[in-house]
């Protein structure tokens, strides 16, 4: 093999290889980054949402959520439990989740939803549906009336209003009639 010569010819080709080398580093990096986010719960959560897998939850509050997981995403989950019924819960409010079938996961898991807690519940809900709400052990029930980035408001089925900071919020469950709705 002849040594290049060439001062712009070997200009060339030594930025040529630069570029290869730092083009396999990048790509390195990628997926031991993709790798480290597969071990965490939000991959997994992730991959279990790509299976469409059967999950007991358990919270941190101690309450066992069962359902399929619809969909995840950074900030949270959609836990379909029924088909008219399904809850939101915030990934910071899950301690634990067992499979209840058997799963083939294969850790290429990646969210679905890249948003932010109040922009996830705020896309699942609207006006005048009737959830749930769970903020931290405090269980409330009643029907949406105003809903924006920090505060959410319920009609209380005693009549009164109930008001909650929408980043406290652990949980949303939701009811539709007949189906859940689907974005």
């Amino acid at each position: 093999m002849e040594a290049v010569t060439d001062p712009a010819l070997r200009q060339l080709l030594d930025s040529a290889r630069a570029s290869d080398s730092s083009r396999s580093r990048a790509g390195f990096a990628a997926l031991h980054r993709h790798r480290a986010d597969d071990a965490t719960l939000v991959g997994l959560l992730a991959n279990l949402a790509e299976c469409k897998a059967f999950v007991a939850l358990m919270t941190t509050t101690g309450t066992e959520r069962w359902g399929t997981i619809a969909m995840s995403g950074l900030c949270g989950i959609v836990l379909q439990k029924s088909q008219s019924d399904a809850s939101l819960i915030r990934t910071a409010a899950i301690a634990s989740v067992r499979g209840v079938s058997h799963l083939c996961l294969d850790g290429d898991g990646i969210p679905q939803a890249s948003t932010s807690w109040p922009t996830f519940v705020a896309s699942h809900i609207e006006l005048g549906d009737e959830i749930s709400l769970m903020v931290r052990t405090q269980h409330v029930t009643g029907n949406v009336v105003s809903l924006n980035r920090s505060l959410l408001i319920l009609d209380t089925p005693d009549g009164g209003a109930f008001y909650a900071v929408v980043d406290e919020i652990d949980e949303v469950s939701i009811r539709v009639p007949g189906s859940i709705r689907h974005d």
